[in-house]
């Protein structure tokens, strides 16, 4: 469940600045988002005010007026005027958000943080109520003429409409002007994380934030949305500026700590995983985690929604959560964009949930061998680009966020992602790079081409892990040298356990593991990960349409002693086959068809099924379907049809897993029992049963706690 709900939104819905009227968007929030926020431990707001520059700019004065984001398109932009083409690109020119955007004083500001702290306190008086700010690298949100005007020297890394990024390990050039935290000026050569934190420290303390958040790769990368960098040129690596690189990235957070020691931080991170970005730009993760710097881990990445990568966000976000620098690592729900004329519920899900349902269906395997999923949410934004925070969309997506949170990873399921991170963001040696680079891209794809991997342990954790805890469960990973992880890798296998290892040719011919682990080139086809699950029993393949190549998406976590599918669609001509080492899975809501073993779905562009059934029998349809109980007795039924002569295994939900009561009539009289069914333990599945021969159509039925 999650302890904390962070709700982001910009300033554009304070379309006036009376105490009144900011107090009446305070409280349509809470009243929108209620169903979501209520009961948990921590709500927070996490104000979007403009790019950060207003921390930049800031000099103690709460009358003095501040640049904000109440621009359409790239803020640094020209401004659209009525001679201009209305349909001309938001990436040529900006436009205002409404005709007469008011005026924002820091005053004002401060007003927005306090009202939003006392009607939180009002609304949800056991909850912490906390208020954030951001900073941002680049040029969308707002203004900045400290960027762009004054301090050029600091933006060297990628562009946005020919407007580069911050890059955090620069340094400033003398500046006169007086500011908060440095009255007399700015003197040369000072660090800009030093500038920053100094600012956000005296900042924070007159506004009353309780956090803030570090947007689009800040402290990680200039260049957050590109598979390039400083040591990675999109054609060679350059493994002689490595350490270096590593040293600069690490001592952001030295500087900025030093400077700002106490205030804490939220990170977004970049689009990639985290051997992308030491790889290309050195960035030395398992360092910054493990330094005690007081952060968050970064999130899942937004760009599924803008390019239907699914690929890159599960994989980038597992590798970046398999080690934590604490317990608690959130989930990111892309909503509205208040500033490209896009809300993502809409014109880039239409209407769907997949990028719920698939990265919530994501956990990592933590110390104590257990699964855990995130334990925060953040949805970002509530407001869309005209300043409104529409209900339909709220109403629309809550319902789908409560139900991925509920049907969250509680075991570990049949697939675990082995990755190392502390030996990839901390070698040095140079042609570890291109492993990691291309590894990564590897399972990126191999994700987007239907391999089910949602779980993730890392080398550091599995190594110090009893055996026992994957027994049952395939493993998938790279070729790693560290001793101790060969060691555990080994035992596993001769153990029994299933190992797929990827790398470079060269790689797997010195690999150490010689034994018992299916070994795959990563220069060959990614779709081969998939394929060769089907040697441990999990068969899983596609079935497309000529000149159709997108693939399903595809997640399998554990959950109440059940499977969950979660599938994103991209082509919904495509046809599924998925035959598992028990049977067919028969997912509930909807029909079946058996074909040669397999079950056979055509998916709709999102798919969120639980699957209970397994069944084995000869060609034929098997509805399964939710039914009234209609019983004081029990609780949940469902119907399972189309059975001939069939095996069928069966798994109840935890509470009665060792409870069994199958009617073969109708549950609105008294149901005649079918007691001929065997228990069984499955290391995967768990607690159920299994039943031989069985026919037509049976009910499934689940007990109030007090009869069993």
């Amino acid at each position: 469940m999650f302890k904390a709900i962070t709700l982001e939104v910009s300033l554009k819905p304070f379309k006036q600045t009376s105490e009144d009227y900011i107090r009446d968007v305070c409280r349509k929030i809470f009243t929108h988002w209620r169903p979501l926020i209520k009961e948990r431990e921590e709500i927070s707001l996490l104000l979007w005010t403009g790019d950060g520059s207003e921390l930049l700019d800031y000099g103690g004065d709460l009358d003095g007026a501040f640049e904000w984001g109440y621009f359409i398109g790239t803020a640094n932009l020209p401004l659209w005027t009525d001679g201009d083409d209305p349909a001309l690109s938001l990436h040529v020119k900006k436009r205002l958000y409404i005709g007469n955007p008011p005026k924002m004083t820091y005053g004002i500001l401060k007003n927005v943080v306090r009202i939003f702290k006392e009607e939180g306190a009002s609304f949800f008086p056991d909850a912490k109520i906390r208020v954030g700010s951001i900073f941002d690298i680049g040029p969308e949100f707002a203004i900045s003429d400290f960027k762009y005007t004054r301090h050029p020297e600091i933006c060297s890394g990628a562009a946005l409409d020919k407007l580069c990024f911050v890059d955090s390990t620069a340094l400033l050039h003398a500046d006169g002007r007086a500011y908060a935290a440095y009255p007399d000026g700015i003197p040369e050569g000072l660090p800009f994380a030093t500038f920053l934190g100094a600012q956000t420290k005296a900042f924070f303390a007159d506004m009353g934030f309780d956090y803030i958040w570090l947007s689009n790769g800040l402290g990680f990368s200039a260049n957050p949305w590109k598979m390039t960098g400083k040591i990675f040129d999109g054609e060679r690596f350059y493994p002689e500026k490595l350490e270096n690189t590593a040293k600069k990235v690490f001592s952001f957070w030295e500087l900025f700590r030093k400077a700002c020691p106490d205030v804490p931080i939220e990170t977004r991170g970049t689009n990639n995983s985290a051997g992308i970005d030491y790889a290309t730009d050195g960035v030395p993760l398992y360092g910054i985690y493990g330094a005690d710097f007081g952060i968050m881990p970064p999130p899942n990445s937004p760009w599924a929604a803008i390019n239907g990568n699914y690929g890159l966000e599960l994989a980038g976000h597992m590798t970046r959560i398999c080690d934590l620098p604490g317990g608690d690592y959130l989930f990111r729900y892309y909503l509205h964009d208040p500033w490209w004329m896009n809300s993502p519920w809409y014109d880039r899900y239409d209407g769907c949930a997949s990028d719920v349902y698939l990265p919530m269906a994501i956990a990592r395997v933590d110390e104590n061998g257990s699964a855990r999923p995130a334990s925060r949410f953040n949805i970002f934004t509530l407001d869309n680009s005209r300043g409104d925070m529409p209900d339909a969309c709220v109403n629309e997506a809550i319902p789908h966020i409560l139900k991925a949170e509920k049907d969250s990873a509680d075991e570990i399921p049949f697939l675990v992602w082995l990755y190392p991170m502390k030996e990839y963001t901390t070698s040095k040696d140079g042609r570890d790079l291109s492993e990691m680079y291309y590894g990564d891209k590897f399972i990126i794809e191999a994700i987007n081409r239907g391999l089910p991997m949602n779980t993730v342990v890392s080398t550091e954790i599995f190594k110090k892990l009893p055996a026992d805890v994957f027994k049952g469960r395939m493993i998938v990973s790279p070729c790693v040298s560290d001793g101790d992880t060969v060691k555990a890798l080994s035992k596993f296998v001769s153990g029994g356990g299933k190992l797929m290892i990827y790398g470079t040719g060269e790689r797997l011919a010195s690999c150490p593991i010689k034994d018992g682990a299916i070994k795959i080139d990563i220069s060959g086809d990614p779709a081969a990960l998939r394929e060769n699950l089907a040697a441990f029993g999990y068969d899983i393949r596609f079935e497309t349409q000529e000149g159709f190549y997108k693939l399903p998406v595809m997640a399998v976590n554990r959950s109440d002693n059940a499977l969950f599918f979660s599938v994103y669609n991209p082509d919904t001509t495509t046809d599924t086959y998925m035959k598992f080492p028990l049977g067919a899975p028969v997912l509930l809501g909807g029909e079946t068809q058996i074909v040669n073993g397999y079950a056979k779905y055509r998916f709709s562009r999102c798919e969120h099924r639980e699957c209970r059934v397994f069944v084995r029998q000869k060609d034929g349809i098997i509805p399964a379907h939710e039914a009234a109980p209609v019983s004081a007795k029990y609780r949940r039924r469902f119907n399972v049809g189309g059975l001939k002569d069939a095996t069928v295994y069966y798994f109840p939900e935890k509470y009665c897993d060792k409870f069994i009561a199958v009617a073969v009539n109708n549950a609105d009289k008294t149901p005649e029992l079918d007691e001929d069914w065997t228990p069984i333990f499955d290391e995967i599945m768990g607690h159920g049963f299994v039943g031989e021969h069985k026919n037509g159509k049976l009910s499934f039925l689940m007990p109030f706690e007090k009869y069993l």
